[in-house]
């Protein structure tokens, strides 16, 4: 009875907060009261509904490039409408999973901690001002940190609700939201990249931020949660049983390698890495245990994929894209007939038909090739040939019917001698006379897995079952997009720098606690959640003096923008830019006008038009006005613009007025900008007057990312929370990791998954801080809670738990 009324006061309290805040909040009340009020009534009727939907907005739904709000969020206010819903409708009923009790003493602990560092971030209180909640160097930052970890703690008894008697509902709703957030962040990746640099355009030194807008001064965001949530793809083809769900499994393995090799982060190549390695060593482990996988096999495998990627970088460095292509078909024919249980019982019909169609080909790649090597397209007409009649033969081999089986080997084993052919043509076409050699090692190495179906069906190394083929599909995938990537110039690049790069991060990560305070407290509390940019921007130890903004008021009334001009001890270095975005056209006139007044005469300013995603921007068009000598003076510019952009349509960039100052060594005042279409007059400028603060206005540093980030998880978890608080988390993340762990031995596939999640989150963790971002602390605890939840009631009898927690087995796609 207590514990229900607890539960309702807490939902009435955090209904009330959530009025508070939707009515402050930057948006229409109209549109958002509507949208809060479908949100709350869908979860008083489902109220499990969060767990797909709170995963699967959590990386999308971030609006404070537009609203300007990154102290309180719309993902602030989806939570605080999902609490007060879970709890009033759970306050009756018993919670349906439990946490284990050494990770619930681990939890208090760190709460302690947190909540000590967030007082101590807090301390001097400062003034409830148009700066309190605007701006990283305000003490209110440690709020913002806190609240991420907050959040988590608040959805943990959601979770054990919503989980279902027997976790059912994790794998009904939580895995599809996580897959679902994923796939709208990697789509954002594609359609950044597509619109600036070009999709395939891996020689350019621009890294995606996609919806992540607290990477607007660097950071690791998008790497951390693609590190998160990836492992969750190989959670959803494992547990295939249902062919129609192999192929959105598959496409988001394709997009999640795409996003996370087009970062150029070599955190989340390692992160990646690790958490692959980790559902291998965990689901290899079971399958040695119980006989399935010997350890001759598994060393065979791993050789034998070493060698085709090899092969197959060689062959593109030779044959390009077309030619990686051409050699991927060829191994897939490889690869399903090395491991087809079908007898080939027509051999004559198939000899005859693979001479015709070597035939066919080469004749194709006569006629249509011409004296025109460069652009002749024989090649390709042979290999759509020799592949139309090896994929017919593959489909009708996989999923024809029984008697229509035998045909379809057929057929793909006439076609492999003309498709191996025309792959060699295909790559000697694009790269020429040296491109022979790589695909003759290819074809030896093809023709040897073809032939492994000559071996009787108990020694074959493999079968053509939907989890050799889900192997096969994925080892694809990964060469189709690792290889290319990988290759390009500018990966090439990044590796070369590894060393020099690593000695700066070291400096830095010493320089970090040396900037802590030399006292006792400090070194076992820390210096406060969120302190780090405002401690680097007094005490750091180069005597630098970042770009910084404010503001100050007037007259009493009068509000404007304050920006600080920045310092470097090197003359120069990347200034901070206030953005807003605006809808111009190319080659349209708009008048510009504003107030300026600066300290000093040397300091410069520069308002202007740019494409711009969050962090680099191009086609910029800026206004040519010289400011008048004299200081301390407001200044009344207007000007002329006409942006220059680049093409329109689907792929238009988007467009944002900046402003920054630059030169001297002090501050300069802005006010009063407006942006109007020359044409009918419309204004495109909100809160131009700077009246509502930090309303409409976003900022961000393009380069120079130390004066905001420690670039180390374990250094700035001890900065923030001091040694006791590091001492607390490396518990929770040890107890946390080992029952994950040993679940995973015993065959639970979510809590391999959620293991692997984490394990990648901290490779990125290596080389930053993650946890300044709120809605990544979120993510991590609730996976940390997703991946430890067990049933709250046991199952009745031993065997039927063994039952249960047994691997399934996987049954042939064919079946």
């Amino acid at each position: 009875m207590i514990r229900a009324g607890l539960h309702r006061a807490s939902a009435l309290l955090m209904f009330a907060a959530l009025l508070a805040a939707a009515w402050i909040y930057p948006a229409s009340k109209p549109v958002l009261g509507a949208a809060l009020a479908l949100y709350l009534a869908l979860l008083w009727r489902y109220p499990a509904a969060w767990l797909l939907l709170v995963p699967a907005l959590l990386p999308v739904f971030d609006l404070a490039p537009w609203t300007g709000w990154f102290f309180l969020e719309e993902l602030d206010l989806l939570l605080l409408a999902t609490c007060a819903a879970g709890y009033w409708r759970y306050a009756d009923a018993p919670p349906g999973a439990r946490l284990p009790a050494g990770l619930k003493i681990c939890l208090a602990l760190l709460a302690i901690s947190f909540a000590i560092a967030a007082w101590r971030g807090m301390q001097p209180l400062a003034p409830l001002d148009a700066n309190a909640f605007s701006n990283y160097v305000s003490p209110y930052n440690s709020l913002r940190v806190l609240k991420g970890f907050v959040w988590g703690l608040l959805l943990l008894p959601l979770l054990r609700h919503s989980a279902g008697p027997q976790l059912e509902n994790l794998r009904r709703l939580f895995v599809p939201g996580m897959l679902l957030g994923l796939a709208g962040a990697c789509l954002a990746v594609g359609w950044e990249r597509a619109v600036f640099p070009g999709l395939f355009n891996f020689a350019s030194d621009y890294r995606p931020t996609a919806p992540f807008s607290a990477m607007h001064t660097g950071g690791a965001a998008l790497d951390a949660y693609l590190a998160m949530a990836f492992p969750f793809v190989a959670l959803w083809l494992i547990g295939v049983h249902d062919a129609r769900r192999l192929v959105p499994g598959l496409l988001l393995l394709l997009l999640g390698c795409y996003a996370g090799l087009t970062t150029f982060s070599r955190d989340i190549y390692l992160a990646y890495a690790c958490s692959g390695a980790v559902i291998a060593l965990l689901a290899g482990a079971r399958h040695v245990r119980d006989g399935s996988l010997t350890l001759a096999r598994l060393l065979g495998g791993l050789l034998l994929l070493t060698l085709l990627a090899w092969v197959l970088a060689q062959v593109f460095g030779s044959g390009g894209y077309r030619g990686l292509a051409a050699a991927l078909g060829l191994l897939g024919v490889a690869f399903a007939l090395g491991g087809a249980a079908q007898r080939l019982q027509r051999r004559g019909l198939a000899v005859a038909l693979a001479s015709a169609l070597l035939l066919a080909c080469s004749g194709l790649y006569l006629l249509l090739q011409g004296g025109d090597a460069a652009t002749g397209k024989g090649a390709y007409a042979a290999y759509l040939l020799a592949g139309g009649v090896a994929g017919a033969g593959i489909l009708l081999l996989l999923f024809g019917p029984q008697e229509k089986q035998a045909l379809g080997l057929c057929l793909a084993a006439a076609a492999f001698p003309a498709l191996a052919l025309s792959a060699a043509l295909v790559s000697v076409h694009w790269g020429g006379g040296k491109a022979w050699q790589d695909t003759a090692l290819l074809t030896l190495i093809a023709g040897a897995l073809a032939a492994a179906r000559l071996l009787p069906p108990e020694r074959r190394p493999w079968h053509l079952e939907r989890s050799t083929l889900i192997l096969g599909f994925f080892g694809a995938i990964v060469c189709a997009t690792l290889i290319p990537v990988a290759g390009s110039y500018y990966a090439g690049s990044r590796f070369a720098t590894v060393g020099g790069d690593l000695d700066v991060r070291l400096r830095h990560w010493g320089e970090a606690l040396e900037m802590m305070d030399s006292d006792g407290g400090t070194q076992l509390l820390g210096m406060g959640l969120g302190r780090y940019p405002e401690v680097y921007l007094w005490k750091n130890l180069h005597g630098e003096m970042p770009g910084t903004f404010r503001y100050e008021e007037e007259n009493g009334n009068n509000r404007f923008l304050r920006l600080g001009t920045p310092q470097y001890s090197i003359g120069y270095g990347e200034v901070l830019r206030m953005l807003q975005r605006v809808d111009v056209e190319n080659g349209h006139d708009y008048r510009l006008s504003f107030d300026v007044r600066r300290k000093d005469g040397k300091v410069g300013m520069a308002i202007g038009i740019c494409e711009r995603w969050l962090l680099y921007r191009q086609n910029c068009s800026y206004v040519q006005s010289r400011l008048k000598p004299q200081e301390r003076e407001w200044q009344h510019v207007d000007a002329m613009l006409r942006p220059q952009l680049g093409h329109g349509g689907l792929l238009a960039a988007p467009t944002q007025l900046e402003i920054f100052s630059d030169g001297g060594s002090a501050w300069l005042d802005v006010d009063n900008i407006s942006l109007r279409d020359a044409a009918d007059g419309r204004e495109l400028i909100r809160n131009g007057s700077f009246s509502a603060a930090n309303d409409y206005w976003f900022f961000s540093s393009d380069r120079n990312h130390f004066p905001w980030h420690v670039k180390n998880f374990a250094v700035n978890t001890v900065f923030e929370m001091g040694w006791l608080g590091a001492l607390a988390t490396a518990a929770l993340l040890l107890v946390a990791g080992g029952q994950m762990a040993a679940r995973g031995l015993m065959g639970e596939l979510l809590a391999t998954i959620c293991l692997a999640a984490l394990a990648g989150c901290m490779m990125v963790g290596l080389f930053d801080s993650i946890f300044d971002v709120p809605r990544l602390t979120t993510l991590f605890f609730l996976l940390l809670g997703a991946g430890s939840l067990r049933p709250a009631a046991a199952p009745h009898t031993g065997k039927r738990r063994r039952r249960r927690s047994a691997p399934q087995e996987e049954e042939p796609l064919m079946a």
